[in-house]
This record gives C-alpha cells, sequence and structure tokens, in this order.
C-alpha cells in the first residue's frame, strides 16, 4: 500500500469521525496523520516495520498502530465500525465533488440524503435550495457532479486492477494451470470495468484457486466461467478452456467484441492452441492485445516495436519540496538514479498556482543555481547522472507564459500546462493552448487536457489542431503517466506519431515512489502504437540536451 493510499484511508476517516459528530480532536488526528503520510520522504510500511513511524511528527503510537492494522488488513477497524454506523450510500455522497463534509452532514441529518440517487431527486425537486448554502448555482454544480460520479461507478484504474487481476492469474499458476490476463487489463485500457482471465483449469479447480487466494464468492457456471469479485470490488471472470483451444479462447475473451467480429469474419475461427494462429488463420499479422482497442491496425502492415519501460532513460517534469512535491531535488535525483534513469528533469510549479506553492522568479533562478551544484556534486563523485532545471510553467488564460520569456530562456525545459480557468469553450481552449506551444521557449505541452480520470473530465480540445501546432513549433506532448491522467489519451500518440511530434513519457512525480508511475505511461503509449524513436524520454541525457538546444526541431 502507498503513502498516498493510506493518506487517503486516514482522510476518509477523518471525514466519518466529523460527519458522525465524533470527537473533533479524534477528526483531526486523523486528518493530521494523512497529510504527514503523504509528504513522507519514505515508504510508511519501512518506517513502520524500522519502528521509526511513531517518531514522525505528528503519529503517535495509536495512530501508527492503526496504520499497521490498514497495511496489514487493508482497512482499520474504527473506518469499518464508523461506516457500519452509517447508511450505505453516504461515503459515496462525501465523494460529489463540491461537497464538504459539513454540507453531507446537513443533507443527511436536515434532508434525509443517504445517497447520491437521494442528493439527485432532492437537487431536482427544489428541496436542495432551501437548506443553508445550497443557492441555485451549488445546485445546478452538484447535479452536474452527481452525473459524472454515477458514470464512474463500478470502473477503477488500470493501476489498481492490474494489480489484483495478476495476483488472480498467479493464483491459478501456482495451482498448477496455465492462466493469462484477458480483457481490458490485458489491453491495458486507461479505465476498466471487471477482469478477466483464461486458465486451462476446469471451472471447479479455477473456483477452489481463486477462493483460497481471496477472490469473493466464485463459483462454476454454466458456459465454463467462474464468476467471483476482486478484492477491489470489480467483477472477475475466468473461463476456462482446453489446450487444443486455449489460444482461441484468449483471443475472443480479450476483445473487444468488434475486433474479435472483424478477425473472425476474415477467416479467424475454429480452435488453436496458439493465439497467433487465430491471425494467421484469418491473414492477419498478429496484433498485440494494447493495439486492438484501434481498427487502424487491422488493415496496416505496420507493427511498430512497442516503447518499453527498458526504453525510457530519464523523466523531465517532476515536483520537490520547492513547490508541492514531498521529496527534496537531492532525494528525487537519487530515486530516479536508483531507479536506472540517466537524468531527471525538475519541473516545480510556476508563481500563479499558489495553492501548489508555485515559486516565484527568484526562487525559480535560485533553483537553477542549486541544480548547477548538484550537477558540480554528481560530476565530483563520478556519477554518470544530469539534472535538467525547469519549471512547469501556467497557461495564463490568454495562452501567455507564467513566467516572462527572459526567465524562460534560463532554464533548460520548460513544461507548458494549464491548471486554472477550465472552463473553455473547445475553440477557446484550442487558442490557449495553441498560442502557448507558439511559445519558442516552450519544451512540452503538459497533460495537454487537464483530466482526471474517474475524477473530472478535461476541457474540450481540438487535438489535431493542438498537434499540428507542436509540429510546426518543434514541441513535444507529455503523456503524463500519473495513473489519474494519462493525458494526453492513447488515441492521440498515433496522431503525434504520424506528425513527428515526440511523446513525452513523464510521471509528474510528487514523491519518490511516483517516478515508478512511468509504467502506466508506457501502457498508454503503446496502446496508441508509440515506438522509442517517437519517445522524448527515451533519448540519452545528451540527445535530450541537444534537442532541447533546438537540434532536430
Amino acid at each position: 500500500m502507498t503513502n498516498k493510499a493510506v493518506a487517503r484511508h486516514l482522510k476518509l476517516t477523518a471525514d466519518l469521525v466529523e460527519l458522525t459528530g465524533g470527537n473533533p480532536f479524534r477528526a483531526r488526528a486523523f486528518a493530521s496523520g494523512a497529510r504527514t503520510v503523504e509528504r513522507l520522504e519514505e515508504p510508511v510500511a519501512e518506517l513502520l516495520a524500522a519502528g521509526e513511524l511513531v517518531g514522525v511528527k505528528g503519529i503517535g503510537k495509536g495512530l501508527a498502530a492503526e496504520i499497521g492494522e490498514l497495511l496489514q488488513t487493508g482497512t482499520m477497524g474504527v473506518t469499518e465500525t464508523l461506516l457500519q454506523s452509517l447508511p450505505p450510500g453516504i461515503p459515496e455522497v462525501l465523494r460529489v465533488k463540491g461537497l464538504g463534509v459539513k454540507k453531507v452532514r446537513a443533507l443527511w441529518t436536515e434532508a434525509g440524503v443517504t445517497s447520491i440517487e437521494d442528493l439527485e431527486a432532492a437537487a431536482v425537486s427544489g428541496r436542495l435550495e432551501a437548506l443553508d448554502g445550497f443557492g441555485a448555482k451549488t445546485v445546478q454544480n452538484i447535479l452536474g457532479a452527481v452525473e459524472q460520479l454515477k458514470a464512474y461507478r463500478g470502473k477503477a484504474h488500470l493501476r489498481d486492477a492490474w494489480a489484483e487481476a495478476v495476483a488472480a492469474r498467479d493464483a491459478l499458476r501456482q495451482a498448477g494451470h496455465a492462466a493469462d490476463l484477458a480483457g481490458a487489463v490485458r489491453r491495458q485500457c486507461n479505465v476498466v470495468e471487471g477482469a478477466a482471465l483464461v486458465t486451462t483449469a476446469p471451472p471447479e479447480a479455477a473456483a477452489a484457486a481463486l477462493a483460497d487466494w481471496g477472490a469473493a464468492r466464485p463459483g462454476g457456471a454454466e458456459d465454463g466461467r467462474v464468476e467471483g469479485r476482486l478484492p477491489l470490488g470489480l467483477p472477475l471472470a475466468a473461463w476456462s478452456a482446453p489446450p487444443a483451444a486455449y489460444g482461441s479462447a484468449l483471443f475472443e475473451h480479450t476483445g473487444p467484441d468488434a475486433h474479435v467480429a472483424a478477425v473472425r469474419e476474415r477467416g479467424g475461427a475454429g480452435d488453436h492452441a496458439d493465439e497467433d494462429d487465430v491471425y494467421r488463420a484469418a491473414g492477419v499479422e498478429p496484433i498485440p492485445a494494447p493495439l486492438r482497442d484501434d481498427p487502424h491496425w487491422l488493415d496496416s502492415g505496420d507493427r511498430p516495436a512497442l516503447l518499453t519501460s527498458a526504453d525510457l532513460r530519464g523523466t523531465v517534469h517532476n515536483h520537490t519540496t520547492a513547490s508541492d512535491g514531498s521529496a527534496t531535488l537531492r532525494e528525487m535525483c537519487d530515486a530516479a538514479r536508483e531507479r536506472g534513469l540517466g537524468y531527471f528533469g525538475v519541473c516545480d510549479h510556476s508563481r500563479s498556482l499558489q495553492i501548489a506553492h508555485g515559486l516565484s522568479v527568484d526562487a525559480v533562478l535560485g533553483q537553477v543555481e542549486e541544480v548547477a551544484r548538484l550537477n558540480d556534486d554528481y560530476a565530483a563523485e563520478g556519477v554518470g547522472f544530469r539534472v535538467f532545471s525547469g519549471s512547469e510553467v501556467d497557461i495564463l488564460a490568454d495562452g501567455s507564459m507564467d513566467f516572462p520569456d527572459s526567465v524562460l530562456a534560463q532554464l533548460d525545459v520548460v513544461v507548458a500546462s494549464v491548471h486554472q480557468g477550465f472552463n473553455m469553450t473547445e475553440a477557446e481552449a484550442t487558442a490557449r493552448v495553441v498560442r502557448a506551444v507558439s511559445n519558442p521557449h516552450v519544451d512540452v505541452l503538459g497533460h495537454p487536457t487537464g483530466r482526471l480520470l474517474l475524477r473530472r473530465e478535461g476541457y474540450p480540445l481540438d487535438h489535431e489542431a493542438v498537434l499540428d501546432a507542436c509540429a510546426e513549433h518543434g514541441v513535444a506532448v507529455e503523456l503524463n503517466a500519473n495513473p489519474w491522467r494519462l493525458d494526453v489519451d492513447w488515441t492521440f500518440v498515433r496522431a503525434a506519431r504520424e506528425r513527428g511530434v515526440l511523446v513525452s513519457i513523464n510521471p509528474d512525480a510528487h514523491s519518490t515512489d511516483g517516478l515508478d508511475d512511468t509504467r502506466w505511461g508506457v501502457a498508454s503509449a503503446q496502446k496508441g502504437g508509440l515506438t522509442a524513436e517517437g519517445s522524448l524520454t527515451s533519448k540519452t541525457a545528451g540527445e535530450l540536451a541537444a534537442w532541447l538546444g533546438g537540434a532536430g526541431r
């Protein structure tokens, strides 16, 4: 369990204590603990194992013990007790954007709202406007937030589903059966609604192995499918197939349906032990699972050598304690080195983003000097590692940059991003972003739509026009690897590749463990057919320096 996951659980517990009218000091203790854990530079599990967690300011013996329970069992007794004391739908109401704990408590106690369905009905009927703090505009925003939340139900980020799906697969393998991932998880979709496996285990044996591992309620079905639920709550289906038809079953249950039907129509029917033989029977070169959501590859003879994590040489968009990160510049760089990377770009926020402690002009120029000293230190230590000075500079409402050109010119790398003013039309957003990438000092367009998967939609954007502008001005487009973002979406990666626009896969890391998110960026890039040649962060430090200096742009 990551520090962020622990922090989220502690924050939820704090909200539940407050919501149920519990001791306010206890609520503040959980909330403070959440903030502390999120900013820890070391994994909380390691600190707990070493007996050092209690020594961290703000974490006493009681809270440390509860964190230990959380790490061991996946929950805390106090949290479960609080949840049991509430109507089942209240925690989901807490997730509605724009509603704090006080408003949720008022909705519950004064309007009888115990689910988002209740909330929606109360908003539509006009009952909410009778409550203090719920004006017409607030109610309209609530309805929009409820609609989004309902659309996100039953879905999970690939990162969360992947770990549990792999563990379920491995449980079948450890029981002596062949087993492989299938479905949307195998296709590396950004967001998934369930997990699927194909196995040679008979349904009864598959059900037993999955039950022993921890899947909820696995059981056999008439069509040879075992159904259950992952610990995350997503549905799990394990399809049994004999070895002679294993490849065909893997192909069919990997999907998507339109792809399967198209290959079948071309002659890829019958039983095959090897999945590639399904394609050969249809006269089609085998298509890797991540590419199967894009119909383009069925009629294309191009089978790109897809980018892998091993192809990445460094990262250029990351944050430190100078803005809203949890580790120092040296700590972040050393963590990147430990992961085998050859360079690190520090891009703390610019001055307008005050909520993230954006740096002033003096602060960012001071960081440029800090980077130079750190590079000198690495050289003196004989370490082949380079640090690039930079900034994630806000794109202002009119498309201009948050720092003047005289400051941007002193940075090695400039990542331009929108963080504020999302209520734009497509024409307004496109014009804003196109003007930003036209600035000669901008190197990378950061998370182009600003979306947060399963939390908020991004602003509308004419991707084609933006990519054309990036191509014209030699600007790379970021595929932000944070599993909540994965922005630019994979559906536009091929368009970038075709225009010669490099894709910069960056974790946007705010902590040392955040550097590991690059794997999800690579998964999404593979869906778009990205190769190492099309990846900015697959360049060596020397090659990147030359590119940033204008060579080949």
